[in-house]
């Protein structure tokens, strides 16, 4: 049987098959890092609607390349047959769902690996697959599970929590979910037996949120949110003020203590019972003037320009960065140097421009071969190797179970 569906040969993962059934941001990230890294990947779409994710007008040609489009109904029986027999076929299968949502409608663990026992099975939900029904059935997105995991209680300022901003918690929970199926994929080319990964967006932001958070279940302190940008552990860490913009800056070190020290007139004060001889790092919380260094590092470099900061840092080997606008990207010398942001075809012959692929794999170069396709695109091609005939196709389009190209909805 000649093969319909093309996916180039190229990256570390070449050759792998990768099926995801998901929508929006946190499932189909998976499935962008599975595509741009060299699996083929096919994204399922339900046949009565398509992923909202294409009513975004830019978003979509960068999370959706390099992927081929099956518009399938899989719970109806001639859909679920075939999507059964793509998973004959299927390495890593991913669902991102309102919890055990794919087992009450019949796919289950067991009847996917009935079809195909090494597969591995990626299920990402924003409670996870199993708890109480209370939470497990509850639609999940970014700000859910951070709010649900004591992630976002921690960042903000002191006087008003806030999400990590934009969708921290579904970028988190796709790497994870790509991460997991890889490691899965190791033992199952091991065992030949499969493997079910059980993803939960809020344990995911849990184990984001754990540094300060030992703290409270080991010690019963609640960590104190920023204030202005700052750290709230550690003086000299975070955001300050410069004549022309932003910068950020990790002031740790002993040197680097004494040297600014010595440039904002306190030298007075190393030696001392606060700022011992050796001292690293000088504490918000336990040293009583923190504050007092605090203020007089916010009134000397708000007196300076950016580039003055970075260049005197760079003498004193402390940890700086300029915070960058979007415009000042495509600019600068470390983006152009690395090709950061890059340019590829849509579909339809139009230039996009967007972040390029990460990260760099040096002897399996990754590349971008596509742009997101249309709705239904691929469908006939993927059925088609599948053994499916040009009538027995049509047969499921007519019966409202397929999508092809041509009978797709207009986006």
């Amino acid at each position: 049987m000649s093969k319909k569906l093309f996916t180039p040969k190229f990256g570390p993962l070449s050759g792998l098959r990768v099926v995801f059934s998901g929508i929006e941001i946190a499932g189909p990230f998976a499935g962008q890092m599975f595509a741009e890294w060299g699996a083929e990947v096919i994204w399922i779409e339900n046949t009565a609607y398509a992923d909202t994710i294409r009513v975004q007008p830019h978003y979509p040609e960068l999370s959706r390349r390099n992927l081929h489009a099956l518009s399938l109904n899989i719970f109806k029986e001639e859909g679920r047959e075939a999507f059964l027999k793509l998973m004959e076929t299927t390495d890593i299968f991913i669902e991102a769902s309102k919890g055990p949502a794919f087992a009450k409608r019949g796919i289950t663990d067991e009847v996917l690996w009935e079809r195909n026992k090494a597969l591995v099975i990626g299920h990402l939900s924003g409670f996870g697959q199993y708890g109480t029904p209370e939470y497990t059935n509850l639609a999940a997105y970014n700000t859910i599970a951070q709010a649900f995991s004591g992630y976002l209680i921690q960042n903000g300022d002191k006087d008003q929590p806030m999400p990590a901003f934009p969708y921290t918690a579904d970028y988190f929970s796709g790497m994870t979910v790509t991460t997991s199926a890889l490691a899965a994929l190791y033992k199952a080319q091991q065992t030949g037996v499969g493997e079910s990964i059980d993803v939960a967006m809020y344990e995911v932001m849990l184990r984001m949120g754990q540094y300060y958070m030992m703290n409270y279940f080991n010690g019963g302190e609640v960590c104190p949110r920023m204030t202005k940008g700052k750290d709230p552990y550690w003086v000299g860490c975070g955001l300050y003020t410069c004549k022309d913009g932003y910068i950020v800056m990790e002031l740790v070190g002993v040197n680097q203590i004494k040297e600014m020290f010595a440039r904002m007139d306190i030298s007075h004060l190393l030696g001392t019972e606060e700022f011992p001889d050796g001292t690293q790092l000088i504490s918000r919380v336990d040293c009583p003037s923190g504050e007092f260094v605090e203020e007089k590092l916010d009134e000397y470099l708000s007196g300076k320009t950016i580039k003055e900061v970075q260049d005197l840092f760079a003498e004193l080997h402390v940890a700086c960065a300029k915070v960058l606008t979007i415009p000042e990207l495509e600019s600068n010398p470390q983006y152009i140097a690395r090709d950061s942001i890059t340019e590829w075809e849509n579909i339809d012959g139009e230039t996009c421009k967007g972040p390029n692929i990460m990260p760099k794999f040096k002897n399996n170069p990754c590349k971008i071969w596509r742009g997101m396709p249309k709705y239904g695109m691929d469908t006939a091609d993927i059925l088609g190797d599948l053994g499916y005939s040009e009538e027995q196709i049509k047969g499921l389009v007519d019966k409202g179970l397929a999508k092809v190209g041509k009978d797709a909805p207009a986006e």
